[in-house]
């Protein structure tokens, strides 16, 4: 899944400047464009960040398939790109135990044909032993790769992907099984010399942040909110490791137990156990974890096969056939000698250099990099080796001879460097998009992303820092939901769009208008009733939707969604105050302080940002208990590594960031908002979040996470109406019922999401730029996924480099746009 997901900021890529010199053999076309933020690791196996994936990778690698226009240019196709034809299904050649494939089965096994002139920038061939090794690399369990489950989450499983990643790694699982809890005796359990309990050879542990089968909030959360006393936390805290988990011996047995009663509002395990009877002293191993160091796996156990030198087979867990898989499977190759150069693993510490400079970079796409300057400029040539120069149907393609990528700080002197000739594009600024707006040079260019505010509500880590903020600091006011809805009410969506990216629109869901819900009938998630509906009750509205009422239909009631209620506002933040005393979170004389994350301390868009929010919400407060009680903090120096710093709270609070990526697949993209491994707000647990469904079978119940399972493949049981539980998957489908099931699925899920008010929609991707007069876009017409035809590809000139150093020179040195 990380394959198509990546971190993404608003107006985070700009264009750039550059100059080539032109040889008679060749006329130069150098397409400039700058960036904000520089990349600093475009590993293919652990990027994160969009900036990583749009600045270096889209230039230097290719794909098995590819989106491009259609016949008819009104819409997109997939069209074969380093492969010959589309897979073939093969399963039938791997029925058997060793894949775990029964007769029958088809779209689990798909064979694969490479082209036979691919080839590295130097020349050297691409055959099946690079994609087998790539995949080896990305898996492997020493390197913990950030992408390695791009092989193994969501509907693209290969088979034993995850097991090889996770062979030889020490890791957790669940002590007791969450499908058939059946409670351990007490001689089922091993106790060591050191007082240690093991079980079958593994670790016996518990985590203060994860309550696993107990609950969804975590025994930090409860003790913070004053549950059970600090002594008793301080008895388990006192063991845990660095790992975060506290192995289990007879003391903290007795401790668990003491908890549990204490949470069951029993004054001790004795008296909760003279009322339930020996349950209350086994309902602690809910809680439970072991450890231990995975089987070691060879390779060749996973689900990809060399056939020949140009073909292979992935074979797949999961069904998955059509568009998706052409869209899922995919992947980015690595060059191995220059790779193992790349590799360390000293001390137990895998280190990895591939990808982070020019000289541990090669490329098999269209560009090549030549040059590599952090904070300063990239510059990309022709790779003279890439097979698609030769093809046909480029012929009239990728003009472009040279791209060059300038770190440019301050959005004025980009403005003066377009106007300068200097750079092929801008993006627009509220200084600038009136003034240019009318221009016909200008273009507005629509995003797939969401961006919102989003915040991490971990009351562990927020009373360490307000502790270490020092006196009547306050941050666990965070924690308290009616807080965060009410940050949520008091902001004027519209305005903030308007002062901070011009272009865009207010968001008010999760997913935005350009997220494809069915892929085979190019049918937008937000267009269907489904979606409709989520935006309607989350708001408020559904009672106000209907004949005779205050909006005829659901599409008029979302057209008056605002999001923006003051009144109700300024209720919420007074009902906050009062539940943060009430519990202890907060004392009268606190004073809120919240660290607002920006990726860059010269960025026009989040500085602007940052005003706006400040102002904002200290003006909202006004009136409320909160008023001269909310302060707010800038930390400019995250930079990509925004989302961890969420995570790790370093910072309270995020603006303007989302996801990028699965555009077509928001089943699976679904995974970055309920994978703590991915979720911007990690403190919250959706494995034990109820989600009731109403589908073609009847109401189903079950945990969110098991629900993102079920629509990507994997049977997980759930409870009907009659409370039984049954086994349900809802995988991707031809079929017109499935399919429509898994829609109601997912708008249930983005529902959910919502309402914890952590992930808080605030802006739909969209920009405004200028094309430079040197070159020129494909189309005038927005076309989806294509936008205008304005990438490498496609683009065009007007002017060789000489041409335009003289046209512009012929206008003073001053281009006039409006």
């Amino acid at each position: 899944m990380k394959k198509f997901l990546s971190l993404v900021l608003a107006a985070c890529m700009l264009f750039g400047v550059g100059a080539m010199a032109e040889t008679a053999e060749e006329p130069s076309y150098t397409y400039n464009g700058s960036l904000t933020t520089f990349p600093t690791n475009w590993n293919p196996h652990q990027y994160k960040t969009e900036t990583e994936d749009t600045a270096v990778l889209a230039y230097i690698t290719d794909s098995f398939f590819e989106f491009d226009y259609n016949d008819t240019m009104d819409s997109y196709a997939m069209k074969p790109s380093m492969v010959v034809g589309d897979p073939e299904d093969v399963t039938a050649d791997y029925v058997g135990d060793k894949w775990g494939i029964p007769e029958g089965t088809t779209a689990r096994a798909w064979k694969y044909t490479l082209r036979n002139d691919l080839k590295w920038e130097d020349g050297t061939p691409i055959t099946t032993a690079d994609v087998l090794y790539s995949m080896m690399k990305q898996l492997n369990p020493q390197a913990q790769n950030y992408r390695a489950d791009s092989f193994y989450a969501g509907s693209t499983v290969i088979h034993n992907a995850e097991a090889y990643a996770k062979s030889g790694v020490y890791a957790y699982s669940s002590l007791l099984n969450a499908d058939d809890p059946q409670y351990l005796a007490d001689s089922d359990f091993t106790v060591g010399e050191d007082g240690f309990y093991t079980y079958n050879g593994a670790d016996v542990a518990l985590s203060l942040t994860n309550s696993n089968m107990w609950s969804s909030n975590s025994l930090t959360d409860y003790c913070g909110a004053g549950y059970f006393s600090e002594d008793l936390y301080n008895a388990l805290k006192s063991g845990e490791g660095a790992d975060g988990y506290v192995k289990v011996n007879a003391d903290v047995v007795k401790t668990l137990q003491q908890i549990t009663a204490v949470l069951h509002n029993y004054e001790s395990a004795e008296a909760y156990a003279a009322a339930e009877g020996d349950y209350a002293y086994q309902e602690w191993e809910e809680f439970l974890f072991v450890g231990k160091v995975n089987d070691a796996m060879s390779f060749d156990e996973v689900g990809v096969q060399a056939l020949d030198d140009y073909s292979f087979v992935f074979i797949l867990d999961k069904p998955l056939q059509g568009f998706q898989l052409k869209y899922n499977l995919s992947m980015t190759l690595v060059n191995k000698d220059l790779y193992e150069k790349c590799e360390k693993y000293e001390n137990g510490v895998y280190t990895n250099s591939y990808g982070t400079s020019a000289d541990t970079t090669i490329s098999y796409g269209p560009y090549k990099m030549v040059s590599f300057q952090q904070d300063k400029e990239i510059v990309y040539e022709k790779n003279p080796n890439w097979y698609g120069y030769a093809l046909p149907e480029n012929e009239n393609f990728y003009q472009t001879t040279r791209r060059v990528l300038t770190y440019v700080a301050e959005d004025s002197t980009k403005m003066e460097m377009f106007l300068a000739g200097k750079l092929d594009g801008v993006g627009l600024t509220k200084d600038y998009a009136e003034e240019y707006e009318n221009s016909e040079y200008c273009y507005t260019v629509e995003g797939a992303s969401v961006f919102a505010m989003t915040l991490n509500p971990d009351l562990d880590a927020l009373t360490a820092n307000q502790k270490a903020a020092g006196e009547n600091i306050n941050k666990t006011i965070l924690t308290v939901k009616e807080f965060r809805q009410a940050l949520s009410f008091s902001l004027d969506r519209a305005a903030f769009n308007i002062a901070c990216v011009p272009g865009s629109a207010p968001a008010f869901g999760l997913f935005g208008d350009t997220i494809v819900g069915d892929v085979e009938n190019a049918v937008f998630y937000r267009s269907t009733d489904a979606a409709k509906q989520v935006l309607v009750d989350f708001w408020g509205l559904s009672d106000e939707v209907g004949e005779g009422k205050m909006y005829a239909t659901n599409d008029d009631a979302i057209d008056a969604i605002t999001g923006y209620n003051l009144e109700m506002a300024r209720d919420y933040f007074n009902k906050a105050y009062d539940i943060a005393i009430e519990k202890g979170l907060m004392d009268d004389d606190d004073v809120v302080q919240i660290i607002i994350g920006l990726p860059s301390a010269s960025s026009t868009t989040y500085n602007r940002g940052y005003e706006f929010l400040v102002n904002n919400y200290t003006e909202a407060v006004k009136g409320t208990k909160l008023e001269g009680k909310l302060t707010f903090v800038r930390d400019d120096t995250v930079g990509n590594g925004f989302g961890d710093a969420l995570r790790n709270n370093q910072v309270d609070m995020l603006f303007l960031v989302g996801w990028n990526g699965s555009t077509f697949d928001p089943y699976n993209l679904m995974q970055a908002y309920l994978d703590p491994a991915y979720q911007y707000d990690a403190a919250v647990d959706y494995s034990n979040t109820m989600v009731t469904v109403d589908l073609s079978m009847g109401k189903m119940t079950t945990d969110a996470v098991s629900w993102f399972n079920i629509t990507n493949g994997t049977p997980c049981k759930v409870k009907n109406e009659a409370g039984e539980e049954v086994e349900l998957v809802l995988p991707y489908s031809y079929d017109e019922t499935v399919a429509a099931d898994r829609l109601l699925v997912l708008a249930a899920l983005e529902n959910v999401l919502l309402q914890n008010y952590d992930f808080i929609p605030t802006t739909n991707d969209a920009s405004m730029i200028l094309r430079g007069m040197k070159v020129n876009f494909y189309t005038e017409e927005e076309i989806f996924p294509m936008s205008y035809g304005n990438d490498i590809k496609h683009i065009t000139y007007n002017y060789t480099d000489a041409e335009w150093d003289a046209f512009v020179a012929e206008h003073g040195g001053v281009l006039n746009y409006k």
